[in-house]
């Protein structure tokens, strides 16, 4: 069986010290999910993870495992690392993605993706029991 290697990528829970959590909508999408971004060779994925937080101008913590998972997309096969990692936010100007930061009053009318409820669960279960 010659079955082709999943492609990694690298999502991050992020949490500044203002608990807002960041998240990303990529072009075309009406949803909004962690960011994320493509393994590529010799990357480290811990750095990608704080590389995610740091384009928003935020000083990132060192980041943490928080799950690894299997998935099958229209076909593909993806192994998903996520990350866990707080922030400082330091205001810094022109930050570079299009990810962005978000309080609980307005994430809570946000349309968000199944893998940001769930790291949402995971990272505030106290504020979220009814996701």
């Amino acid at each position: 069986m010659n079955a082709a290697r999943p492609r990694i990528r690298v999502h991050v829970v992020a949490i500044d010290d203002g608990h807002r959590m960041l998240l990303d909508r990529r072009p075309k999408s009406l949803t909004w999910t962690l960011p994320w971004a493509y393994l590529t060779t010799g990357d480290d994925p811990g750095r990608v993870a704080r590389r995610l937080v740091q384009n928003t101008g935020a000083a990132p913590a060192m980041p943490h495992v928080l799950n690894v998972e299997n998935a099958f997309e229209v076909g593909d096969h993806f192994l998903d690392i996520t990350y866990r990692c707080s922030a400082e936010r330091t205001w810094k100007p022109a930050p570079t993605g299009t990810s962005l930061w978000w309080s609980l009053d307005e994430i809570s009318s946000m349309e968000l993706a199944t893998r940001a409820k769930s790291a949402m669960v995971t990272a505030w279960p106290q504020l979220w029991p009814h996701l």
